[in-house]
Formats: C-alpha cells, structure tokens, sequence
C-alpha cells in the first residue's frame, strides 16, 4: 500500500468521526454504567446488612421485653411477740360531777379549775337560810312531841296503878296505853325529820370525794343552787393512773390477757413512749363490731397526760403460732379466693391458694398454703397466669451512699 494510500484511509476515519460523535462516546458510557451498577449493587449490600442487624436487634428488644422479670421474697415465721397498734382515748381512773344536796345561795368556792384536792377538802359554801328555818321548826315539834310524850306516859303509869288496883276499867287502862304508844310514834317522826334536815344543812360544806383535780367549775358566788335539779357546781377527775379502752379485733382476742405490756405514744410527745399494761377485757365480743372491749391502766404521776386524748396504744402480744408471716403486696385478688403467685425452680409461676388468719397491717399472718422456702412474686400484676415463665430479678447491692443513709436514719432514731 502506498502513502497515498494510507492518508485517504485516515482521511476517510477521521471525516467519519466527525460525521458520527456518539460512536466515540459509546466506551465512556459503557465504563459509567458498569461503574454505575458496581456503585448500586454495593448500596444494596450495604442496606441488607444494615436492615437485617436492625431485624436482629429489634428482635433482640423483642425477646427481652417479652420475658417477665419478677422480684420475690421468702415468706418468714411469726415472731413470739408480735405488735398490734390500735387507736384509743384516755379517760380519767375516777371522774365524777359534784352537785348540792341542799338548796341556797352559793356563798363562796375555793377552788377553780386545774386545782390539785385532796379527799374531803371543802370545795364550797352554801348559805341555806330556807333549810335552817325548817329545822329550827323540827326542833321545835320535836319538844312538843317529847313533852306530849312525857304527860302521856305519867297518865299511863297512873293508869296501870288504878287498873291493878281496880279501880278504873281495863278500857281506860288501854285508851292510856294506846296514846302513849301514839306519842312515841310522833316523837320518833320528828326526831327523823330533825335528822333529815341536819344532814340537808350538812351539805351546805361541799366536800371533794376523791383526790384528783377540778375540770369543771359550773357556778359562782351569789348563785342559786336548787337540790336535786340536776345543777353541776364542780367536776372532779382522778388521773393518776388515767384509763385507755381500746376495741381488739376478734382475731386478737385470744392473745388479749391481764397484765400484756403496752406502750402508748402520742403525737405531742415524739419519739417518747409511755408505759402501760392491760387491766381488764370484757370478757365477750361485741357482735356489732366485732371486737373485744380492753382496758389498759397508764401510770400518770407527774400529770403529763390529760383525759380525753387521741392516743396509740402498742400491745405486744405473744403469739406463739406455727404460721408463717408475708407482705401484703404479694396478694393476689381473684375469683377463686386469696392467692399468691410462687415461682418454681424451673421458673415457672403457679398461683397458690392461702388462708390467713391474721392481718398485721403491712403483712399478713398465713396459716395454710406456703412454705417458708418458696419465693413469693412481689407486685404480682393482673396478667400473671398459671405456668407462665418468669425471671427472677437478682438483688441490687445497696450502693455507698445508700449504705451511708442507713446508718444515719438508724442512728436518729430514738432509743
């Protein structure tokens, strides 16, 4: 081939070019497509990997929120002692209103309220004037009556002489004998209205009959004071030692006997406790409420305590059962009965029956259906079932300063 040749030929491609662009970009386009696809096909890799861990994780979430983590305890045996707090009001050991026996005008008092008396110290004065003339009048009867009686009974011994003698009838003789008889019928009834009227003028010195203290002052000087109406003049209390009735539940009764100790708090007097003890049960349950009716004695000598607060009394009572004690957030209420959730060893529940014989407030006293080594499901929810799977949640260690609270609420508390 010649030169001439050969610059036709290349004459002719490159004219060629020219004419037909796109047959030169066909190669670049075939790199970008390839390049293309390499790029899409990584993305979509990328995308199936991300979007099954995102399937693996979420299944992950799903196992672990569909595994039910419960906390439990172990139900404990029964303390020989245990505390039962029941609300109560202390009443004075005596108290009683003190009214006249007699009728007048108060005259003077000589104690007020709050005063510390003695049995038989004189409270008050009352003037009778009314009551001193009547029984200036008994007097005066009475020594007619005794001087009648003393002329009747002079005719009746000269009377008996006559009739011996026979000189009157024996009918004179008796008319004689049955007015001295009459005489002294009358003699001893005003003697007896004598003494009624001295003892009314006797009330007129009005006397403490116990010692204690006044409550109540009613009257003053000058007032009238009406016998047998009802009028209070003082009020006595004896509170030294002051008395506490409390309604036991019939449960308790049993436990309930002379001489169990007590303490009783008030809320004037935090963290002190006083020292008391039962006296006296009634000795029956009330059929209305259900309870036994208790009395408890509260020493008081230095007058710290006042009748007719609102008290708590705290009975230790020695039980000495075999049954075991439990929360009472462990409780399940169904239709069936009274039961709890027990996890198993295998880890499955079982909803157990119970019976309980006491209630302690924040526990319960079981007598039939646990073990003291079963585990008891605290806050069981409504959906707990039977045979369903649990996890039992391990404890957590109290940290640092949890640790660090402890100690110093226990060592705030009183001793």
């Amino acid at each position: 081939m010649s030169w001439g040749t050969i610059g036709e030929t290349d004459a002719r491609s490159a004219r060629t070019k020219q004419e037909n662009p796109s047959t030169a970009k066909r190669p670049l386009l075939k790199v970008i497509f390839g390049f293309g696809l390499v790029v899409f096909g990584a993305l979509a890799f990328w995308g199936i990997i991300i979007r099954r861990s995102s399937n693996q994780e979420l299944e992950q979430r799903s196992n672990q929120a569909a595994e039910v983590v419960v906390n439990v305890i172990h139900p404990q045996k029964t303390a020989e002692t245990v505390p039962l707090t029941l609300p109560g009001e202390t009443k004075a050991y005596v108290e009683a209103p003190i009214y006249a026996q007699t009728s007048g005008y108060l005259k003077k008092w000589y104690f007020d309220i709050g005063s510390k008396i003695k049995a038989g110290e004189v409270l008050a004065q009352i003037d009778t004037p009314e009551v001193d003339q009547q029984l200036q009048q008994s007097l005066a009867n009475l020594k007619q009556a005794e001087a009648q009686l003393e002329l009747s009974h002079s005719t009746y011994e000269r009377n008996e002489d006559l009739y011996k003698r026979r000189v009157i009838s024996a009918q004179d003789f008796d008319n004689a004998n049955g007015d001295l008889k009459v005489k002294q019928a009358t003699v001893n009834a005003d003697q007896a209205d004598v003494n009624r009227l001295q003892a009314l003028q006797e009330f007129k010195i009005v006397r403490a009959p116990f010692d204690g203290i006044i409550t109540v002052r009613s009257t003053d000087i000058g007032a009238y004071v009406p016998a047998g109406t009802g009028t209070q003049l003082f009020r006595i209390a004896q509170i030294n030692p002051l008395r506490v009735y409390l309604n036991v539940p019939q449960n308790y009764a049993l436990f309930v006997k002379k001489g169990v100790p007590s303490d009783l708090s008030l809320a004037e007097f935090p963290g002190r406790k006083f020292p008391a003890q039962v006296t006296r049960t009634a000795g029956a349950i009330d059929p209305t409420s259900r309870t036994l009716l208790t009395e408890m004695s509260v020493p008081n000598e230095n007058g710290e305590l006042f009748p007719g607060a609102f008290v708590q009394i705290t009975l230790k009572l020695e039980t000495k059962t075999n049954s075991l004690v439990i929360p009472s957030n462990t409780l399940l209420f169904r239709s069936d009965g009274t039961t709890v959730g027990v996890v198993k060893p295998d880890g499955n529940v079982e909803i157990r029956k119970i019976v309980i014989t006491r209630d302690l407030g924040s526990k319960l006293e079981v007598a039939e259906g646990l073990t003291e080594n079963e585990q008891l499901i605290v806050n069981p929810s409504d959906g707990l079932a039977e045979g369903m799977t649990v996890k039992v949640a391990t404890p957590k260690k109290p940290t640092a300063i949890a640790r660090a609270s402890a100690v110093a609420s226990q060592s705030k508390q009183p001793p």
